[in-house]
């Protein structure tokens, strides 16, 4: 089976009732391919709960993320004491995996994503660090040079514990997006996660979010673990989410093309509960069918994308103007390193950790590089279409 077959047969395991006579017919080899299609897209668990089969590797990692997960909500309980009556809103896996999935173990997650208000950044960090966890900033200063680029404070890291992301808002306040944040404050709602009271996102804004999160942040390149997000949360609040407040707050937000794409490619590959006539009411005006099939082609590509930064070189006239920025892209500045790497911006150590990135981005980018230097005809249309597709979302 090629790739997208592979994701549509997936996805009716996962989401439809599944046809046990066309299980039946799958050969071995394209069981095997089936398996490595799903722990590709982070979607291995759910595939094992779904079919109960007795496929070690679907069950090596339903134990896998069972195991992450509850090693990960330990921590979140532990942070969110720490944190002291903080308001913390849960996002993302933190709120989806145990409260919309309903079984930890279906939802992998990585790392914790939480959203504190801007006034009370500072504050939290400073609870971070007492945790022992360890940041590139700590100062004021630091904090709203970084909130005028970014949507969260550096990773905060430590040993035998998972990272954690600390956000102030939901997109890059470079993004094209205008988010009402003191809004989503204000439509929160209380929740009880991992044993302790905190916030969640309103039904509506969660959906938002996910689709931002998916289409623009990630331009569909995430797999179809992002997509079964939306699924699920479609399922499990399609008696409570407001349609004419959704649709409202996409064009507020300026995020009308991102929800509509993200909505259509639910409904007609996952049969998301979505009304068709929400999305004629969403639906873009300059929308080609090339833009849904350059979504769906993200989706399903199996080779290697190049990054945004490598289209940026791809685009570059001169071979010269492409050395640029390759090099700005490895030499980022003290402040960038600290956001990637476990370091102050201020320390020496920082400059350790330039070799460090050196040698992570030859190894991962070198053929991509190189495929793009000569003008690869696959490689330098996958460009284009990534680039185009970034640039219709954000007009």
């Amino acid at each position: 089976m090629d790739q997208e077959t592979m994701g549509k047969f997936l996805i009716d395991c996962l989401c439809r009732e599944i046809d046990d006579k066309k299980v039946a017919l799958l050969r071995e080899a394209d069981w095997d391919s089936l398996i490595q299609f799903a722990i590709k897209h982070n979607l291995a668990p759910l595939l094992y709960h779904r079919l109960k089969t007795i496929s070690v590797k679907l069950h090596k990692a339903y134990l896998i993320s069972a195991r992450r997960n509850t090693r990960l909500y330990n921590d979140f309980s532990k942070i969110i004491n720490a944190l002291d009556n903080l308001p913390v809103i849960a996002l993302k896996g933190a709120h989806l995996a145990q409260n919309v999935y309903a079984n930890i173990a279906l939802r992998p997650m990585n790392d914790l994503d939480i959203l504190v208000k801007k006034t009370d950044l500072l504050k939290a960090g400073e609870k971070f660090l007492e945790m022992g966890y360890i940041s590139g900033t700590s100062r004021v200063g630091d904090i709203e040079g970084i909130c005028a680029k970014y949507q969260h404070l550096p990773p905060f890291v430590k040993q035998d514990a998972f990272p954690v992301d600390i956000h102030w808002t939901i997109v890059l306040p470079t993004s094209p997006f205008i988010i009402d944040i003191d809004g989503v404050w204000k439509r929160a709602q209380p929740a009880r996660i991992a044993g302790v009271e905190v916030l969640v996102l309103s039904p509506e804004d969660l959906l938002l979010h996910l689709c931002l999160h998916t289409s623009y942040q990630h331009l569909f390149r995430n797999g179809l673990s992002g997509f079964y997000d939306i699924w699920e949360t479609l399922r499990h609040y399609q008696d409570e989410i407001n349609w004419e407040q959704l649709m409202h707050r996409s064009r507020e937000w300026r995020a009308s093309k991102t929800v509509y794409l993200s909505l259509y490619l639910a409904k007609t590959l996952f049969d998301a509960v979505v009304p068709n006539k929400v999305l004629d009411r969403l639906k873009p005006e300059d929308l080609e069918p090339q833009v849904v099939n350059w979504a769906k082609a993200q989706l399903f590509d199996k080779r290697i994308y190049p990054s945004i930064n490598l289209i940026d070189f791809w685009k570059s006239e001169s071979s010269l103007d492409k050395l640029k920025v390759l090099l700005k892209r490895v030499f980022l500045s003290p402040q960038e390193m600290a956001r990637l790497y476990p370091v102050h911006y201020n320390s020496p150590r920082v400059y350790f950790y330039y070799l460090v990135r050196l040698k992570k981005l030859f190894f991962e980018h070198i053929n991509r590089i190189w495929l793009l230097w000569r003008h690869d005809k696959e490689m330098v249309n996958v460009s284009k279409r990534t680039d185009a597709l970034q640039e219709w979302l954000s007009r």
